[in-house]
């Protein structure tokens, strides 16, 4: 199954890596890194499965980096599509406005 990455995640995981800098460890922005490379081999090897959000049933997440930040993504038939990576102190309003706003654009 192959794992794509939207530019809005690209753009979320970029912005969350340089507030981290300033607040976070090497080592736990390390923790970061290895998460995203396990949650590649989770789906892979399908050996969880993941709760979906409640307005966007199709779109799935989990939490990585010290369960801080929200691996935001969606299944379709032949490829997982990582939509966004999410501090989760940051406002929920927000995220839902991003969700919508990468709705639209498929």
């Amino acid at each position: 199954m192959k794992i794509t990455i939207s530019e809005t995640a690209k753009n979320s995981l970029e912005e969350i890596i340089d507030f981290l800098k300033a607040k976070w460890t090497t080592k736990e922005i390390a923790v970061l890194e290895n998460d995203i490379k396990k949650f590649r081999q989770i789906i892979i090897d399908d050996i969880v499965k993941h709760p979906s959000l409640e307005r966007f049933p199709s779109i799935k997440y989990t939490l990585i980096g010290k369960k801080q930040i929200k691996l935001i993504y969606e299944i379709k038939t032949d490829q997982i599509i990582i939509k966004l990576f999410w501090h989760c102190k940051q406002d929920p309003i927000k995220l839902k406005h991003l969700l919508i706003k990468e709705k639209t654009k498929e």
